[in-house]
């Protein structure tokens, strides 16, 4: 008896979290996970791990990109506050420098966007089963993008984001095996061998946006 009381306690609360209007809200600072970003137009899927941190402007990631034709690897060091960001190849012990043409945008919920469903990832039939889930939509006019942003209702942890860019088609991003807080923050300081690096200038080799950053 007990027990059912309990579980009955606990979906009550959920149920009263659900009824709650929903509020846009910003990731955790810092966070650290997997990333699967999909390309359906394009038949490309990259499987990244990813380094984020909101305070100090800083985003890593670690990529494998796979097409039908080929498997590229990638690893990019994105120091927004320096407005440079580093292109770095353990293997060829090399690194390529470049001027970072954008701003950093944290992992949030627009102001503006448009609250559209709370949702249930599973079920909330028994404890530790389900996971309550919101989902905005909106626009990003400088980016020319619309985008659908799901994220989970208790730490606005990322769950799947999905873009339409101009210039890209659509966008699917899935976050999972999600840490918050980053267990290495040497992650975020170029290598040595990335020091003698000098920095190239040609309008081309700049990053002209977040998505092309990120994704």
């Amino acid at each position: 008896m007990r027990t059912i009381i309990l579980l009955t306690l606990g979906l009550s609360a959920l149920a009263g979290a659900r009824a709650q209007t929903p509020h846009r809200c910003k990731s955790p600072p810092y966070l650290e996970g997997k990333l699967t970003v999909m390309y359906p137009e394009e038949k490309t899927m990259i499987f990244e791990q990813m380094y984020y941190d909101a305070f100090e402007q800083r985003i890593r990631v670690i990529a494998a990109e796979k097409d039908p034709n080929q498997t590229q690897y990638i690893d990019r060091l994105m120091l927004f506050r320096e407005m440079i960001y580093y292109e770095i190849s353990y293997q060829n012990q090399s690194c390529v420098k470049r001027p970072l043409g954008l701003d950093f945008t944290p992992i949030e919920i627009p102001h503006d966007a448009q609250h559209t469903a709370q949702i249930v990832l599973g079920t909330l039939s028994a404890p530790g089963q389900g996971v309550l889930v919101n989902t905005w939509v909106g626009s990003m006019p400088e980016a020319h993008a619309n985008y659908s942003m799901t994220v989970t209702e208790f730490g606005c942890i990322p769950i799947t984001f999905l873009y339409h860019v101009e210039k890209f088609g659509y966008i699917i991003a899935s976050y999972y095996d999600i840490v918050v807080g980053i267990e290495n923050p040497e992650v975020f300081v170029p290598p040595p061998f990335c020091a003698d690096a000098k920095l190239e200038e040609q309008s081309d080799g700049r990053v002209a946006d977040f998505f092309t950053a990120l994704l």
